[in-house]
């Protein structure tokens, strides 16, 4: 830090509060249980993280889902923000586990925090609300700081309704630092793989397969071409990846199937590539067998149609989200974190969206942990720990840069 001292008195701040209130709070937060469908459980689990926003000084405004499938996002501000610009920092209070897992609490050994969210990403929001405890107990004459702290609850379903939040923030968002967790070696992530969902519905004409058969136009056959096309467009040599990961079709084995279809899973590295695959796509329902030879007169009566699309733009890396990488590391690393650059992500975060908007973005600032998304998922302490004292020694320098 510029200033040591500064540095020193927020670590210990950080540190004291540490076992008797943050780690109080996570638990909590833990033992609420939050799936993403159970939209009363995360506006529970919500409303005790807008109790601790609000008790360090933040403001609190809620953003319905139109559709009312998703509890409520959050966007919590410095009173000092108003409409202007400011710092994002970015996380979600869904989980993936539904209480039918019985997977639903808190546990500890040591070092090591177990529970569903632990890790992804309930851990990552404590940091927030403690990493700006500590600056307003240690600089109060600079405790406001240009921040918003943006939560959301619909993140690990692709974030359909908190998309167009994120669009309507990113002109007035100067950065974003995003709070999932954390990788080995303390690597920042500053690239993630786009991904797309697609389903091909093919419509045929049913008739008796004993009978009729000839007057049956096989909507099965017909998918099965599309689907050798849909494969062929993946190339390992460019990171693009398409994937027949679901299909169905028919009603009996004596009948001509009137009806297939299949869902088609998408990663890129590229936008363009995103572009490309969705346009092959699209190109698939106006022309299905363009470039297929002998392809059976009859099947060329069907009717392709092509529904979904991209649901989350790849994050590229980019000049600006370089250097906000590069003014955090040294952060990191005076509260003993390694820093470096993440190899290559493969899931999707919000850091997608935000950098898709123009916001520069690194994600991958909380703690250190495994087995997310599964039962064994762990994080831990000590990491989270010096997450929160980096976080808190960055915005007591940087929270008024910008990065762009």
């Amino acid at each position: 830090m510029r200033d040591p001292l500064l540095g020193a008195a927020l670590r210990a701040a950080v540190d004291a509060a540490f076992e008797t209130e943050q780690v109080p709070l996570l638990q909590r937060l833990v033992d609420l249980p939050s799936h993403t469908y159970a939209r009363d459980d995360v506006e529970i689990a919500a409303a005790a993280l807008d109790e601790a926003a609000v008790a360090v000084g933040l403001t609190c405004t809620k953003i319905p889902d139109p559709s009312g499938r998703f509890a409520d996002h959050r966007v919590y501000a410095d009173p000092s923000v108003g409409d202007g610009p400011s710092l994002a920092l970015v996380g979600h209070i869904d989980t993936v586990f539904p209480r039918s897992l019985g997977f639903l609490s808190f546990r500890r050994d040591g070092d090591v925090a177990r529970g569903p969210g632990v890790l992804d990403m309930k851990s990552g929001l404590t940091s927030v609300i403690f990493a700006l405890r500590a600056l307003r107990a240690v600089t109060p004459a600079r405790a406001s700081v240009p921040v918003r702290f943006i939560v959301v609850s619909d993140e690990e379903v692709g974030s359909p309704s908190s998309a167009a939040m994120y669009r309507e923030l990113a002109p007035r968002l100067t950065g974003a630092l995003v709070f999932e967790s954390g990788r080995e070696g303390d690597t920042i992530v500053t690239r993630r793989k786009g991904g797309g969902l697609f389903t091909i519905s093919v419509r045929g004409r049913a008739a008796h397969a004993g009978n009729n058969h000839h007057k049956g136009v096989n909507a099965i056959h017909a998918l099965a071409l599309l689907v050798d096309r849909v494969e062929r467009l993946t190339d390992y040599s460019r990171g693009v990846t398409l994937n027949v990961g679901l299909i169905e079709g028919g009603t009996a084995k004596n009948t001509v199937p009137a009806s297939a279809k299949c869902q088609v899973d998408a990663r890129f590295e590229t936008v363009a590539d995103a572009q490309r695959v969705a346009d092959f796509l699209a190109a698939l329902q106006r022309e299905p067998f363009a470039g297929l030879a002998d392809v059976p007169e009859r099947l060329r009566e069907v009717v392709v149609e092509v529904s979904g699309g991209i649901t989350r733009p790849p994050m590229e890396a980019s000049a600006a989200s370089q250097r906000l990488r590069g003014v955090y590391e040294p952060y990191a690393a005076a509260c003993g974190l390694q820093v470096g650059e993440c190899p290559l992500q493969g899931g999707g975060s919000d850091a997608n969206l935000l950098a898709a908007d123009g916001v520069p973005c690194v994600d991958g600032l909380g703690p250190y942990g495994q087995h997310f998304h599964e039962t064994e998922e762990w994080c831990s302490l000590d990491s989270l720990r010096r997450r929160t004292a980096a976080l808190a020694c960055f915005l007591a320098e940087e929270a008024g840069t910008c990065f762009r």
